[in-house]
């Protein structure tokens, strides 16, 4: 997911098409989805011909139609996303709930990929016991795989064998865990400077607290699930963690909300569309927050945003879903985009942006 964004993130070109589905994963209900997509395939083509002409309009059409023919919707996720241009006819399912709707512009819509990776849909698990530790990749309620490169699986023998013994050995039991957490936290890091994601530690309450003390990037790791085995099936384990990984992204998530309280004391808060969109692209966002499922089509005139609905786009200029390009501007200047529940930013207009200066 996360190379898919990077690389359609990249692209411009005079028409990319993106058509935004939500979908079902189980049946029948997943068979509705095939009739939304011939339908939006549709809606598409008439307005491929209005704005951009006939040519464009037939050939466009067929890239989708046959893209279409290669889904199987009985393996469909909550999303589903299809993109084509020239150059380009590819889809994607995602493990979040969609607007459904259709984005003609000159890059593609990949705000959906942006909130499922902030979604924490990939990310680690890191599986800790005095003495030995397990990293796993996982994306959603998958299992991406588990490293057994890198210095995991990690076991200390003479810990192991010391945590067993009496009681009156505790304090040499302490300072050895100690270190091995410690060891185990650089082990963590060096893979995350390959692939900076995420971590849940997966542990004993006692040794996710003493682990923290000893970690040395603590802003990384989302939070605690309680271990149940630690010599679990690696596959079974991701999806019995995967559940708590979405509350705790949540929650993290919600806890975040205090950055904007602080922004408006210090006037790096700005809430107008327009304000928001001018910073975004000279580089001055730090963080931009949005609600689940708010986008806005936008009128552009000599650089003035003016909302309007779905319906009332007509010209090629104007823009699908300014919000779906603030929050590119922003990742793309090295800033960071949250996403919170419906509901959360009312007295923020569904959007904000905490600025750098």
């Amino acid at each position: 997911m996360k190379e898919t964004f990077e690389r359609l993130s990249k692209i411009t070109a005079p028409v990319c098409v993106t058509l935004v589905l939500r979908t079902h994963r189980v049946h029948p209900e997943n068979e509705k989805d095939i009739i939304l997509l011939k339908n939006m395939i549709a809606d598409a083509s008439k307005r491929l011909e209005k704005e951009y002409g006939q040519d464009i309009a037939k050939r466009y059409s067929e890239k989708l139609a046959k893209l279409a023919e290669d889904i199987d919707f009985r393996h469909n996720d909550h999303g589903l996303m299809l993109f084509v241009n020239d150059d380009v006819a590819e889809y994607l399912r995602l493990p979040i709930k969609l607007h459904s709707r259709i984005i003609l512009d000159t890059t593609f819509a990949t705000r959906p990929i942006v909130r499922a990776l902030h979604r924490s849909s990939h990310y680690y698990i890191l599986t800790l016991s005095k003495g030995k530790a397990r990293l796993m990749e996982a994306e959603s309620d998958a299992l991406v795989q588990e490293f057994t490169t890198g210095g995991f699986p990690v076991e200390d023998q003479n810990l192991l064998k010391l945590a067993r013994a009496e009681s009156s050995k505790a304090a040499r039991v302490t300072n050895l865990t100690q270190e091995f957490f410690n060891r185990v936290d650089k082990l963590v890091n060096n893979i995350r400077r390959q692939n900076p994601l995420n971590v849940i530690v997966y542990s004993e309450e006692i040794n996710y607290h003493d682990y923290m003390k000893e970690a040395d990037n603590p802003n990384t790791i989302i939070g605690h699930v309680l271990l149940k085995n630690f010599d679990e099936k690696a596959s079974n384990l991701v999806k019995s963690v995967w559940p708590n990984v979405e509350e705790l992204t949540l929650a993290k998530n919600r806890s975040r909300i205090a950055e904007l309280k602080q922004a408006i004391n210090t006037g790096r808060y700005l809430g107008d569309l327009n304000d928001i969109w001018e910073a975004v692209q000279k580089g001055r966002g730090r963080t931009i927050f949005v609600e689940e499922g708010y986008f806005q089509p936008v009128k552009n005139e000599n650089g003035i945003l003016t909302p309007i609905s779905s319906e009332e786009i007509k010209d090629k200029n104007d823009i699908n879903d300014v919000v779906d390009d603030m929050i590119e501007f922003n990742l793309q200047f090295g800033g960071d985009a949250v996403f919170l529940e419906k509901g959360s930013l009312e007295n923020f207009n569904k959007i904000a942006l905490v600025t750098r200066y």
